[in-house]
């Protein structure tokens, strides 16, 4: 029997209660949306109870039997009404009638003790009191039990269906934003409100123009907490040497806000997401996007006990300083470095048009890498109509890699290493200005510079020969092959617009800009020949050295009406690309103006019923190494050559958003679906021999056709959350192997159902169960389903005792109905007092003491059936302090 029965638990009593509904509406019966009822108990020990109405203005309140409460319905411009509700009142339906007090006031005014929640245009204000019971550690807790808001496990936090993009701390930013660091390391005790705060600008007369598609949650602090340094310290040891350093300590004041985090441990656990470093990594302007980054960066994020080994360091300083009334500078430095040792083992079958190449491989990795960050920015506002930001950021890292493969085929066996060093350097800058002359006009002004240098360098040992009539090898006893690759990116872009609004109902806005970019890319092969001599690959038309110009020079128009309710904003932007490339072997030159039209479209229903559309034309222009027309060995199965005669991708981008939320009846929806058609589409061409395989890119008319519905529909039923999720895909293609074309299908499905409990007197319990579907057809037809169950289980007994439980069990079954799984479960037990800093915590982690997971997969043309290789059982007693 799964294990997972051992996170059952069984609730023995239910409280009483009963429900009141009704509805809240003006004098002349016209229903107040958003109205606040607020039912404040009139006796000690008992919970304070709130609703927001519905689009036609109806409540559901659930109270307490045996408590006598003091209702209260508030809206903006209305005086409040109040009823008493008796201890086991017969009172089941109350409707409010409201009365304007001819005042337009700017918020909402609650004469209470308690505001659990404001609403005000785009803010939804929650106050902790009325949420959090004080158990709470960190930030994270107390955000999973206010309503509508939900936290995952890599930290991204979303409020009604709509994801969280820009954290704030006392109206700073956070880190560059991210919500990971925030919601793991703000303690608990420290939160007052939680401000949640949609389409939103840092520069507040842009708001009205911006189209910010933004949501952003700002803390603020208890009063007690600024001025005065606070958060936590931990340590912790288990067996094996397993250990755990952890800190986490903010200073806040009127003036100057500072921050620190730090973290050592090797029990993969790690500090920070990958989105949450795509932030850290930017230093570009949110007007100006497109541009890729060269570093590889996804090694630094994510907890990962995927691995045999894994060490970790990260230090983190943020700061803010209001130099003076008009100037602020703010920024961070971040540390991280990372040591992993991981291990795979896999069973490939490549497929080809006439036969089948089986491989066994063996890989190991030992990868160290190293990351420092620093970010400087400038706030300057001159005036309430004039806004200023410079910003600069410096980046370097470094990678080092030792990999080894041993790779067993019907044609032999042989050991690969590889020793992979890589430095990286960036720098980044932008400056921006926004200044609004009166309500009607308004303009933007951004420069964005940026250059990165990437060096990497890959030695190959073995003792076989490969890649046979792909690489020219010399006969000798050991083979060594050099390789160094040069890319270095220098970017200048630049942006101005002017935004007219007409009146309420028709803005126009005018862009001019212009993106320029240059690359140099070289690499070089060379065999290190045991008597000393050199084996140099150009000969064999390996070797590239690429300098890369493509300049983008637009304008363009876009145009905002509203019907109604109906918000549209259709755009045509004019474009002139010239490409140039300069290489060994050739020079190519093209230019091209091209429409680029777009299309947002939104329908308001009421303020929690909203349905958006957009579409977009996108030609998309290839990168230096794409354009490289000589070889470059990837890897020991591995030859590439580009294509210098590649032009731009073209593609129809369309996606359909619908979002509800429903407090009456205890509903939240969000469902999207999108589609994607390239008209024009480069794909590599695919020679394969056995394992070994030649790409190349070529440009095609062939179209390429990406449609997916996602979604989640979130039911209150009694003191229990019903989630039902969804994510479809279907991808076709058109892919050549070995000179043939075949059309491809790519799908995937899962869907699952989650049932948790939402009663702050039950323990925190949800259990949940995902079926996946994933099917491939092309050269063969490969099918797979996948059975994934998730629990997680947390209760407070003994007033200070905390128990926590997650558990993981995943089935994957192929087309021949032979099946791996896995089953995975974590465990915590903590005691703290409530008013003691002192917290004690015993934690395991892979409590079954797994030794590797299962997975199949396929590509275009390989079967592979993987094990990966994770951190054995790790026991761990750590220590918290509080300041």
């Amino acid at each position: 029997m799964i294990r997972f029965l051992f996170l059952l638990f069984t609730i023995t009593s239910f409280s009483q209660s009963h429900t009141i509904t009704g509805v809240v509406s003006d004098s002349l019966n016209i229903p107040l949306e958003s109205a606040n009822i607020i039912a404040k108990p009139l006796q000690e020990n008992a919970q304070l109870k709130f609703a927001i109405a519905d689009n036609k203005g109806r409540y559901r309140l659930e109270l307490d039997q045996n408590v006598k409460y003091e209702v209260t319905a508030s809206y903006i411009g209305f005086l409040e009404q109040v009823l008493i509700i008796e201890p086991n009142s017969s009172i089941t339906t109350h409707n409010f009638k409201l009365k304007a007090t001819g005042q337009n006031l700017k918020e909402i005014i609650i004469k209470h003790e308690y505001k659990p929640i404001v609403v005000k245009k785009d803010t939804l204000t929650y106050d902790i009191k009325a949420f959090a019971n004080g158990n709470e550690r960190k930030m994270k807790e107390v955000l999973e039990k206010l309503p509508g808001v939900e936290v995952d496990k890599k930290g991204n936090v979303t409020v009604q269906g709509k994801k969280v993009t820009k954290m704030l701390v006392e109206g700073k930013s956070f880190f560059g934003g991210g919500s990971k660091l925030a919601v793991e390391n703000i303690p608990a005790d420290a939160l007052d409100k939680i401000e949640v705060i949609d389409h939103f600008n840092e520069v507040g007369f842009m708001k009205q123009v911006s189209d910010s598609e933004d949501l952003a949650m700002n803390v603020k602090l208890k009063e007690d907490k600024k001025k005065f340094v606070f958060g936590d310290l931990e340590a912790g040891i288990g067996n094996k040497e397993y250990n755990l350093a952890h800190a986490g300590l903010f200073y806040y004041s009127p003036k100057t806000n500072v921050s620190f985090i730090g973290d050592r441990n090797n029990i993969g656990r790690s500090t920070f997401t990958f989105e949450d470093l795509m932030r850290f990594d930017g230093g570009v302007s949110s007007f100006l996007t497109g541009r890729k980054s060269l570093t590889n960066l996804y090694s630094f994020t994510n907890d990962n006990t995927d691995v045999v080994q894994n060490k970790s360091q990260f230090g983190a300083l943020n700061f803010s300083i209001d130099a003076s009334p008009k100037l602020s500078v703010s920024g961070y430095g971040i540390f991280s470095k990372i040591f992993m040792a991981s291990k795979m083992e896999s069973t490939n079958e490549y497929l080809q048009n006439n036969s089948v190449a089986f491989e066994n491989k063996l890989q190991n990795n030992d990868d160290k890498s190293v990351l420092g960050i620093g970010n400087i920015k400038l706030d300057y506002s001159p005036s309430k109509e004039e806004k200023w930001y410079y910003n600069a950021q410096y980046q370097s890292s470094t990678n080092d890699v030792i990999n080894t493969i041993n790779s067993i085929t019907n044609l032999g066996t042989n050991t690969f290493e590889t020793i992979s060093n890589a430095d990286n350097v960036g720098v980044k800058q932008y400056i921006e200005w926004h200044k609004s002359y009166n309500n009607r006009h308004t303009t933007t002004f951004v420069v964005n510079q940026a250059y990165e240098s990437n060096m990497p360098e890959n030695l190959w040992f073995t003792d076989q020969p490969f890649l046979a009539g792909l690489i020219p090898l010399q006969p000798d006893a050991t083979y060594s092959i050099a390789q160094i690759k040069k890319v270095k990116n220098n970017s200048v872009d630049g942006l101005f617009k002017h935004y007219w609004i007409i009146n309420n109902f028709n803005h126009l806005y005018s862009v001019i800009g212009n993106n320029f970019g240059y690359s140099n890319f070289e690499t070089s092969e060379k065999q290190l020949l045991t008597n000393g001599s050199v084996n140099d690959f150009s000969n064999a038309g390996f070797g590239n050295d690429v300098n890369y110009n493509l300049n983008d020079a637009y304008i363009g128009l876009e145009y905002k009406f509203k019907i109604g309710k109906w918000t549209n904003k259709p755009g045509l932007y004019f474009h002139w690309y010239h490409l140039k490339t300069e290489q060994i072997d050739s020079d190519f030159t093209v230019s091209k103006t091209l429409f680029q039209p777009q299309w947002n479209s939104d329908y308001e229903f009421n303020k929690s019923e909203t349905l958006n559309f957009a579409y977009r034309l996108v030609n998309d222009f290839p990168e230096a190494n794409q354009l490289a027309n000589r070889f470059t060995l990837q890897s020991y199965n591995s030859v590439y050559k580009g294509n210098a005669l590649l032009e731009n991708e073209r593609y129809h981008s369309a996606n359909l958003r619908y979002s509800k939320m429903n407090m009456y009846r205890g509903i939240i929806l969000n469902a999207m679906a999108s589609f994607n058609k390239k008209v024009r589409t480069t794909r590599n061409e695919i020679v394969l021999d056995g394992i070994n395989q030649y790409n190349t890119p070529i440009l095609t008319d062939n179209p390429e056709t990406n449609y997916r519905i996602s979604g989640y529909l979130s039911k209150r039923i009694y003191r229990f959350n019903l989630k039902l999720d969804t994510n479809l895909s279907w991808f076709n293609y058109v892919q050549t192997l070995n000179d043939v074309t075949t059309t491809n299908d790519r799908n995937n499905q899962n869907i699952g159902v989650t049932l948790k409990t939402a009663y702050k007197k039950w323990p925190d319990f949800s259990i949940g169960y995902t079926k996946g579907y994933s099917q491939f057809k092309g050269l063969t037809v490969s099918n797979y389903q996948s059975d994934e169950f998730n629990s997680d289980f947390e209760t407070t007994f003994l007033k200070h005792w905390i128990f926590k439980a997650e558990y993981q069990y995943l089935k994957n079954t192929n087309d021949s109905n032979q099946s791996n799984y896995f089953e995975l479960a974590n465990t915590s037990l903590r005691y703290q007092k409530k008013n003691s800093p002192f917290g004690f915590e015993f934690t395991i982690n892979n409590l079954f003491d797994l030794k590797a997971k299962n997975n199949y997969s396929f590509s275009d043309f390989m079967i592979s059936e993987q094990q990966t290789f994770i951190l054995p059982r790790v026991f761990l007693f750590s220590i918290s302090y509080k300041l």
